[in-house]
């Protein structure tokens, strides 16, 4: 394919040089080229659908070394297949698509310097992240870094859940116990958006079940226990508030030391 014409960053000014972008997607790839020549207009970098032509161009080319931004939905299988271009010596900064757990687990594997979100995309984080690789440093998201982290730890990782407003609405109030009744009356939705919103919970959270779903949320810090109970004590008012705080009447026991119980 004939290469997309996007920006350069060149050493001497004290920017990276990037030299290709590559994506199979031609609205993504000419976005990305019309972004890097906002950041910095040069007329060197070009863009392409496949990465061995991506390479084909670098080796062709005179620069001494470059930098390589790239996406899509075939780069990663290209990338872990054919490596880094023989010549020049080049960094290469690797989009993801998203965070679910089987994307970030094939991204953490490829020889890379560098990710960012594709949904992070702009002209000053592109900016921002050119500039964070020029100072020697290996940019990632947060998303990134705690899926890596969590992966060292050996513990599961909590980067791969990204909860909507309305998700995280619906599990805090199935931690407090609600059911999807009762979860749909609160939020002012029907039982069947409720029952949407919990099945992409239950996918999100790798749980077969909605005492699952409200363990793993506590234990991994989701949502916090008393905020749910918040939630439906403001919705039913300061009567429903009171009764809620209200002293319980009944004894309450404990065992003494000779185990006896006391009032």
């Amino acid at each position: 394919m004939t290469g997309t014409k996007t920006t350069v960053f060149h050493r001497e000014t004290g920017t990276t040089q990037v030299t290709v972008v590559c994506d199979d997607r031609e609205v993504m790839r000419l976005g990305l080229v019309e972004m890097l020549q906002a950041t910095q207009p040069t007329p060197d970098l070009k863009g392409f659908s496949s990465l061995s032509a991506a390479w084909a161009h670098l080796a062709e080319s005179s620069v001494p070394s470059a930098v390589a931004v790239l996406g899509g939905s075939s780069v990663a299988k290209e990338l872990d297949a054919i490596g880094h271009p023989e010549r020049p010596p080049t960094r290469i900064l690797l989009m993801l698509r998203d965070v679910e757990a089987a994307h970030l687990t094939e991204a953490a594997g490829l020889p890379v310097d560098g990710y960012f979100l594709e949904e992070d995309l702009s002209v000053p984080m592109l900016r921002s992240l050119l500039a964070r690789l020029d100072d020697q440093e290996f940019p990632m998201p947060a998303p990134m870094a705690e899926f890596l982290l969590g992966q060292v730890r050996g513990a599961p990782s909590t980067a791969t859940v990204r909860l909507s407003v309305r998700e995280q609405a619906v599990l805090q109030l199935i931690v407090d116990g609600a059911t999807n009744k009762t979860i749909a009356d609160e939020l002012g939705i029907s039982v069947h958006g409720v029952k949407h919103h919990v099945a992409n919970l239950l996918k999100q959270l790798n749980c077969s079940n909605r005492t699952e779903v409200a363990s793993t949320a506590m234990r991994r810090g989701l949502v916090a226990t008393e905020s749910a109970c918040s939630v439906k004590l403001m919705h039913h008012g300061p009567r429903h508030m009171a009764a809620a705080i209200r002293p319980n009447p009944s004894p309450t026991f404990a065992r003494g030391a000779g185990g006896e119980r006391s009032s």
